[in-house]
């Protein structure tokens, strides 16, 4: 992103020509290269071999967010891919300024992303997800129906502020479907795909509808995309607690007791916090020990002895 946002701004200044961007993407490449071959190695078997094969957890919910998150990314990028045909021919700007809002959005995308690293998930991954996506949706719609600088230098400096931070929250909820990876592996090249099919969906509707009627198909698209990926992020992450519902795990029972009969803090769940994970605990059957039964002729016999005892007395 620091690397397209200085382009933006240098490219306008320096002529036209390809050279220069894939160089630039060229040189950041062989200055990460000596720092990812550093990287730790994990192991995750001791013995050779592939290894015990396991099924993938959560598989409706691993197949519904890569296939949403295909279409988020294409979505995304249908605007990316001609933005800066809007800002020229459609917001009438010149190719400096496209090139310096631009490299703005970028810089918001940055810091974007290092506020929802210092957030974690103190708002969960639901909230971040559909709001976020919500709020892209919106100002996807505004930035392609734009006019002028303010309008369109708003949409595209939200939109690029917010959306890699809902992207990081998604790759954060297929990293937890599965401690192996495969499934953050299926969602990452499922959000590729939709990356690389962009600018070739967001040209055709620009060609055929105009560009505000593609923001508003791409508004709709997204607000549909995220009813499904709030679902799934809920349905892993545990629910809430609410007042009144009884579950089979028993958190939100505990929960009313504690609101009700005024239970030291800390002891039982609070009111709204969620359930935590339950973890299966395998019990091995204990042999059956042998019983000692009186029967009822020991205990006359038993009854017998202390009568004699109490008459010599």
């Amino acid at each position: 992103s620091a690397t397209a946002g200085a382009l933006y701004l240098t490219i306008p200044h320096l002529g036209g020509g390809h050279r220069i961007p894939f160089l630039a993407l060229a040189a950041m490449a062989a200055c990460a290269w000596p720092a990812a071959g550093r990287l730790p190695t994990a192991h995750h078997q001791s013995g050779p071999g592939p290894g015990p094969r396991t099924p993938l957890p959560y598989l409706r919910g691993g197949l519904v967010l890569a296939g949403t998150i295909a279409l988020w990314s294409l979505a995304q990028n249908s605007l990316w891919g001609v933005s800066s045909r809007i800002g020229l021919d459609q917001a009438g700007l010149g190719e400096v300024t496209v090139g310096a809002v631009f490299a703005a959005g970028l810089g918001a995308g940055l810091l974007g992303v290092t506020a929802a690293s210092a957030l974690g998930a103190r708002l969960g991954r639901a909230l971040p997800i559909g709001a976020g996506t919500a709020v892209i949706a919106g100002c996807i719609a505004l930035a392609a129906s734009a006019h002028d600088l303010a309008s369109f230098a708003t949409g595209e400096i939200a939109w690029n502020a917010i959306y890699p931070v809902v992207l990081s929250y998604l790759i954060g909820l297929a990293a937890s479907l599965d401690p192996r990876g495969r499934w953050a592996v299926l969602v990452g090249s499922a959000s590729s795909l939709g990356t690389a099919c962009g600018p070739v969906a967001g040209s055709t509707l620009a060609a055929h509808a105009g560009f505000p009627a593609m923001g508003q198909i791409l508004c709709v698209t997204l607000l549909l995309l995220a009813v499904p990926m709030t679902a799934v992020a809920l349905h892993t992450a545990g629910r809430p607690l609410v007042p009144g519902a009884v579950r089979r795990r028993g958190g939100a029972a505990a929960a009313l007791l504690s609101a009700t009969t005024g239970a030291t803090p800390g002891t039982v769940p609070q009111l709204g916090a969620p359930e935590q994970q339950v973890t299966e605990i395998e019990v091995t059957a204990l042999p059956p020990r042998p019983l000692k039964i009186r029967t009822r002729r020991a205990g006359e016999r038993d009854q017998a002895k202390t009568y004699a005892s109490t008459s010599a007395r």
